[in-house]
């Protein structure tokens, strides 16, 4: 009986399918790798070689321009140099000025003309003009008769015509002006130039990239034409070659791609002209993708290397990752359960955090309710305050208006009844004293001295009642009837006062001006029994329609605090109403005081700015 063959070992198995999956693993990390670094290398690396072509296109473009533009320079200087001679512009100015005839003109300016086409052998022909652009002489190529009308407009520089064909040549104008020593045209040369080297400078631009070629156009009208050939063929612009001549034209250089060809365009100096430089997209640019392959290729070869590389070190590698993978595989096993045993803690201790955070939101829910019950509370609290203060603010407004209205019924009860009653007795006792005058005058002397009492009582009675309800106030306003108040107190006082006042108007709200006079007559008989002052200065001032009542003495000044208390303990009332008076009228009252250093008195409101002053 045969043995079987024995069958591969798990270990042996695992090991393969292990040194696989890692070498897989591994190559394909290295192409996505090298795939990544290739692109952005290639990609970058493309576009700064295209941009080197393209800039080694302008250049070549810009060399050829700075070619045709000194040939245009040169054959400029010598249409310059024929129109140049003295004797030439003397001669031609004689004619016409018709000093000379014609053929006179025409005998000398042959020899001259014929003498000047030997400067250059590009020159081929020259035609004089007189300053009314007829011919007066002509040597060599002759120009058409349209072309030299064209050319005769007035110009104070030399121009180019068109290339034009002479006799199967392609030729080019130059309009050249004879000018005087005064700077007037007197005529003008127009000087016939073989384009044939400008053609060969053209020619030898050609074939500069592969089968590129170089083009000078100029502008026909709207249209854009190429300079003709040396067979004098005029070929047709491409289109991408007839937009680039015309941003040429337009004084503009760059490069322009147009479907498979790549035109660098360059404006000339020195003639109305452009010029371009075409090559074929393919032909410039696949010498860039034949070097990017071959870099391609290389990357593939050191990629290639480096996966065989990898095959070889991961050999040895997988027998070694095999011993130490049921050592993994229990300490793996055994960090499981950590994690799981900590994963439950944490689980847990999220549970807690969460039943905590309820029960913080229950609180907060709570507390805001209560807070809200409270500010609802507050609300009403507020709302019964302001009530209660608008009903204070009515009552002392009221008890003002009562005091006012009590002081005006006294003074008028005095002034009407009392006042008259006494005087009344007043005469009855004069009359007595007359009677009594032949009389022994037992009595005279007590009479007299009744009078006299009853003359006090008047006066007195009088003043009492301008101190309840002042007269000078309702015909003379305000400012006039502090005046009166203080020269009362200036007559009964030794009080030194000082009243300024400026722009207040002679009459305003009644209200306003009956409670700025109470402030000052309260502060006044405040000063006079308490203060023991000096001096006193009263100020009453408008500012934009805010009428201020300022008052300062120099007297032994208050403790604010122990007179309010006082005040409040035995009732006194004239601080309050004057803060009262000016609450009810929307206004201010500020009072500063300290032992020893005098009071000030500011009481402020506003009376509008649309008062008689």
């Amino acid at each position: 009986m045969s043995e079987s063959a024995p069958s591969p070992r798990p270990d042996s198995r695992l090991s393969e399918r292990l040194k696989k999956r890692l070498f897989l693993y591994a190559s394909g990390a290295l192409l996505v790798l090298a795939l990544g670094v290739g692109l952005s290398v290639v990609a970058t690396l493309f576009d700064q070689l295209k941009q080197a072509e393209e800039a080694g296109l302008s250049h070549i473009a810009e060399t050829r321009g700075l070619a045709v533009g000194e040939w245009c320079r040169r054959a400029l200087d010598l249409s310059r140099q024929v129109t140049s001679r003295t004797r030439i512009r003397e001669e031609l100015a004689a004619y016409n000025a018709g000093r000379r005839s014609l053929e006179d003109l025409a005998a000398f300016t042959r020899p001259k003309l014929e003498d000047a086409m030997n400067l250059s052998d590009e020159v081929i022909g020259l035609t004089r003009l007189d300053a009314a652009g007829r011919p007066v002489a002509s040597v060599g190529v002759a120009v058409p008769a349209d072309t030299a009308r064209s050319m005769a407009e007035p110009s104070d520089d030399a121009r180019f015509s068109q290339p034009v064909l002479l006799g199967n040549r392609p030729c080019l104008i130059i309009a050249a002006p004879i000018l005087s020593r005064t700077g007037r045209r007197v005529g003008a040369d127009l000087v016939v130039i073989d384009i044939s080297r400008l053609l060969e400078i053209i020619k030898r631009g050609r074939n500069l990239r592969g089968a590129g070629t170089v083009c000078l156009g100029y502008h026909a009208g709207r249209a854009v034409r190429l300079f003709p050939d040396d067979a004098g063929g005029v070929p047709e612009p491409t289109p991408s070659q007839a937009e680039a001549l015309r941003r040429a034209l337009g004084g503009n250089g760059g490069i322009l791609a147009a479907g498979d060809e790549v035109t660098a365009y360059t404006p000339l100096t020195g003639a109305d002209w452009g010029l371009t430089v075409s090559v074929n997209e393919r032909e410039l640019y696949n010498p860039l993708r034949l070097r990017l392959i071959q870099l391609g290729l290389y990357s593939l070869l050191i990629y290639a290397v480096c996966v065989i590389g990898l095959w070889r070190l991961l050999r040895p590698l997988t027998g070694r990752l095999l011993l130490h993978t049921s050592e993994l595989e229990s300490e793996v096993d055994a960090k499981t359960a950590i994690l799981k045993s900590e994963l439950d803690a944490r689980l847990k201790a999220e549970c807690a955090l969460h039943e905590a955070h309820q029960q913080l939101e229950d609180r907060v829910r709570e507390r805001t309710r209560e807070l809200a019950e409270a500010n609802e509370e507050l609300q009403r609290i507020h709302h019964r305050l302001e009530g209660e203060h608008e009903q204070r603010k009515l009552l002392s407004r009221d008890l003002i208006n009562l005091l006012e209205e009590d002081r005006r019924e006294v003074a008028r009860e005095l002034h009407d009844h009392t006042g008259q009653l006494l005087t009344t007795l007043r005469l009855d006792l004069q009359a007595a004293l007359e009677s009594l005058a032949s009389a022994d005058g037992c009595c005279k002397g007590q009479l007299e001295s009744a009078a006299d009492k009853i003359t006090l009582v008047q006066r007195d009675i009088k003043s009492i009642s301008k101190g309840l309800r002042p007269d000078t106030l309702e015909y003379l306003g305000l400012a006039q009837a502090i005046e009166a108040l203080l020269d009362e107190y200036r007559a009964s006082t030794d009080l030194d006062i000082h009243f300024f006042h400026k722009g207040v108007p002679r009459r305003f709200d009644g209200q306003k001006e009956l409670a700025l006079y109470r402030i000052t007559q309260e502060a006044l008989t405040n000063t006079v029994k308490y203060a023991g002052a000096r001096q006193v200065h009263l100020s009453l001032i408008n500012r934009d329609g805010r009428l201020g009542l300022t008052l300062e003495d120099d007297g032994r000044g208050f403790d604010r605090a122990a007179v309010a208390a006082t005040a409040n303990a035995s009732g006194s009332l004239g601080l309050t109403l004057m803060k009262e008076r000016m609450v009810q009228l929307e206004g201010t009252f500020h009072i500063e005081s300290a032992p020893g250093r005098g009071t000030q008195i500011l009481a402020e409101l506003d009376i509008g700015s649309k008062n008689d002053a």
